[in-house]
């Protein structure tokens, strides 16, 4: 009789545990490169590499990249930040491995605002 009242409440914890990890929908529809953060980062880190290998792994990444529809629900997997201070993310959909920005699931990054500008002073 304990087993099952063990195994149930084990299961339960099992299931708490998976709805910790939420997943975050998609914000709008973006284009992301087949990979992880690590795909991303090269990527970005290899922009100005006019190497013909270089410009043959950015052709094809480009060419077999996905467009990410619009509420499809993810769990981000990975995190990374490029040079810039750029946000990377990867996660599934389906069951392809896709890196893009941050962006694409947190929304834009906040930019401050400069100070403002005073007016005029008539004269």
């Amino acid at each position: 009789m304990k087993r099952p009242l063990a195994a149930a409440a084990f299961a339960a914890i099992v299931a708490l545990g998976a709805g910790a990890a939420s997943a975050q929908p998609i914000l709008f529809s973006f284009a992301g490169l087949r990979g992880g953060v690590d795909t991303c980062q090269w990527f970005n880190d290899n922009l100005t590499d006019r190497s013909v290998a270089a410009l043959t792994r950015q052709t094809d990444m480009l060419y077999n990249r996905i467009t990410l529809p619009v509420d499809q629900n993810v769990t981000v997997d990975a995190t990374a930040t490029t040079p810039t201070g750029e946000q990377l993310v990867d996660f599934h959909v389906g069951s392809a491995l896709i890196c893009t920005t941050g962006e694409a699931v947190y929304g834009p990054t906040p930019v401050p605002s400069g100070s403002p500008t005073p007016m005029p002073v008539p004269t």
